[in-house]
């Protein structure tokens, strides 16, 4: 096992108590040897009297030393038992303060007869006029200890002391404290070093040199000798232990110390018991002093999110460490209550329901946020964390009706700016309607070359080199768009997809030839920058668009110039199509006019209907999803609220 608990080095002086960590200690309890177990009970040997009535004691080792008290590992000689014996330094045994103060200490811990605080066994004077007292020698370790050793996980401490054993210890603890409150004795210096637990379930409050006299105790709860200056403290001054003592004792108005300033020093213990870290960081007194008056977050499981802490004992830590005295519990006996409610299954409702209205309230506030102009990326994340907050909310209390309430506004109405998020899967999905289209488009190439040559070559083609330079143009053009529909990056679809629709305007161009620029052209560069401009990105809509109409328009302008030979004649009313690159016979030419033209309704028509069911597929999804998150929230929570007004924001 560990060294034995350490105490405070100095139980009489007044002024403020440094973190525990700093400073010597005296111990009440043997070294760490093999003295974890107590010798066997020897009832034969001892005698019964003594002149010298310190001669019954006989001095072993020194357990510690402070400022102005030594503390011994003695055995009684008449009883035949170890104890520890505490006296006054023979530099201050003089000094009438300090004696008083040592007196109090010892007549208050003498005449708190409880299981859980050490026993006083004699008080006396030596024959060199040294006052001392003599207690219980205690073995175990203090829960300041234990908790060093959790840190370290130190394997047998680990074992040993688990949670629920610490919860018990600490619930004993406090039935003592609420002893001592009974009997008008307050602490004033609760902390983890000053509760020690024994080998054999022995709980213990040590450390009573703070001890004060409640204001308003009975006369006849603890009598004492009423010349003694120890229990009438200075108003203003200071004591106790920083990160331990609550706001009140740390600001020295020592009128208002009751039982709940001794609960704060309780709730502090019990917040580190689950955090395994102080509520307040040892940076010194004065950022104590700062924290302790200001307040801290006293939820563990910010703290330490991977302990894995119940909310139920997380909001008895919140009330137990209140600023204010009024909300922390009005007793020690309720803060055992309420962790033994926890220990027992025995869920406190009303904690439930004020922790889940907290919840509730973060989440309505949250997505007051997400619904407020701003920064898309700032929006979502109020949504998630609204979210997370109805979801807290309602694991607490799952009736809870504002948490129902934010849950259906937030599911159900879109939010003003559009997360990083889903634009993200959005564009995603256009792409990939974009990538469908794409390769739709080299179905429809295949098609269209299979219809094109053989009947280019019935209606007479003017030599082969057109021909054969729109099946290479078309071809070149279902590559590229193969390569844009295999593409990762976004901008290199978009690179081969601008390609693609260059090599058809541009086989599409030749194939004007036959009928000119303003006869079945049009509609062939209509059907492909339809099929090209189905996606997102506007920039890439208008280059197809753009380029689509200077398709048109350039070689009309070329043949106005007279660059190249007129494709139309106007005589007598009538408008005369005179095809550079084709004869026209009759048969084959409306033959392939009619084909050309149902294909090109066919076509269209086709990859319209792969895109809509792909958007129908969409939207299905999303209603569905829609759909499903409303079954989570009750039909009369669906309602928005008509006679709450909305809370107000918090800064």
């Amino acid at each position: 096992m560990k060294p034995p608990g350490p105490f405070e080095p100095d139980l009489f002086d007044d002024s403020v108590r440094e973190p525990e960590d700093d400073l010597p200690r005296v111990s009440l309890v043997p070294p760490p040897q093999a003295h974890s177990i107590p010798p066997p009970v020897d009832p034969g040997q001892g005698s019964l009297g003594a002149p010298d009535p310190l001669a019954r004691y006989e001095l072993r080792r020194s357990l510690g030393r402070g400022a102005m008290g030594e503390v011994h590992l003695c055995k009684d000689t008449r009883i035949g038992r170890d104890v520890a014996m505490k006296a006054i330094l023979p530099l201050y045994e003089g000094d009438p303060q300090v004696r008083a103060r040592f007196l109090r200490e010892a007549r208050v811990q003498g005449q708190l007869e409880h299981p859980s605080i050490v026993p006083v066994y004699d008080l006396g004077v030596d024959a060199e006029g040294s006052t001392y007292f003599t207690m219980k020698c205690l073995r175990g370790l203090t829960l300041s200890q234990i908790l060093k050793g959790l840190r370290k996980g130190d394997p047998e401490i680990v074992e040993t002391y688990s949670r629920q054993k610490l919860l018990r210890a600490f619930s004993a603890a406090c039935l003592a404290v609420d002893f001592a409150h009974s009997r008008g004795v307050l602490h004033r210096d609760l902390k983890p070093s000053n509760i020690m637990l024994g080998d054999f379930g022995e709980v213990y409050i040590l450390d009573w040199g703070l001890a004060k006299l409640r204001k308003d105790a009975p006369e006849a709860a603890l009598p004492l000798d009423a010349h003694a200056d120890d229990l009438k403290t200075a108003a203003g001054k200071i004591l106790g232990t920083f990160g331990y003592m609550s706001p009140e004792q740390a600001m020295g108005k020592v009128g208002l110390l009751d039982a709940r300033s001794d609960v704060y020093s309780l709730g502090c213990t019990l917040f580190e018991l689950l955090a395994l870290e102080p509520l307040h960081a040892r940076d010194g007194w004065n950022a104590m002093m700062v924290a302790t008056l200001q307040g801290a977050d006293a939820r563990p499981s910010v703290r330490a999110p991977e302990r894995d802490i119940p909310g139920e004992l997380e909001a008895i830590c919140v009330k137990a460490t209140a600023l204010d005295p009024a909300e922390r519990f009005a007793s020690a006996r309720a803060l055992h209550e309420a962790i033994e409610r926890f220990l027992h299954g025995d869920t406190d409702n009303a904690v439930r329901r004020e922790l889940s209205a907290r919840h509730a309230h973060a989440a309505e506030q949250a997505a007051r946020r997400a619904e407020s102009p701003g920064e898309a990326t700032a929006a979502a994340a109020a949504r998630r964390e609204s979210l997370r907050e109805v979801g807290r909310a309602l694991a607490l209390d799952p009736g809870n009706e504002e948490a129902l309430r934010t849950l259906a506004r937030v599911v159900t109405r879109p939010p003003t700016e559009v997360p990083p998020e889903v634009s993200a899967e959005v564009k995603g999905e256009t792409l990939a309607r974009l990538r469908l289209a794409l390769r739709d488009g080299v179905r429809f190439d295949v098609a269209s070359l299979a219809l094109m040559i053989p009947f280019g070559l019935w209606m007479g083609v003017q030599g082969p080199a057109g021909l054969l330079a729109v099946v290479g143009l078309t071809a070149i053009s279902s590559a590229l768009k193969l390569l844009a529909a295999q593409s990762d990056g976004t901008r290199r679809t978009y690179v081969f997809g601008y390609g693609a629709y260059l090599f058809n305007i541009a086989a599409m161009s030749l194939i004007g030839r036959v009928f000119g620029p303003l006869f079945f052209l049009p509609m062939l560069i209509s059907s492909f920058t339809f099929a090209f401009a189905m996606t997102h990105s506007g920039r890439f809509r208008a280059a197809i668009m753009g380029t689509g109409c200077l398709a048109l328009v350039l070689p009309l302008g070329l043949e106005l110039c007279g660059i190249l030979p007129r494709s139309y004649a106007f005589r007598d009313g009538a408008m005369l199509i005179l095809p550079p690159g084709a004869s026209l016979p009759e048969i084959p030419t409306l033959v392939g006019l009619a084909v050309s033209s149902m294909f090109m309704i066919v076509g269209p028509t086709l990859l319209m209907g792969r895109v809509q069911r792909a958007l129908r597929r969409a939207e299905v999804r999303s209603a569905t999803q829609a759909w499903h998150l409303r079954q989570l929230v009750p039909a009369e929570a669906r309602k928005p609220a008509t006679t709450r007004p909305p809370s107000p924001s918090r800064p």
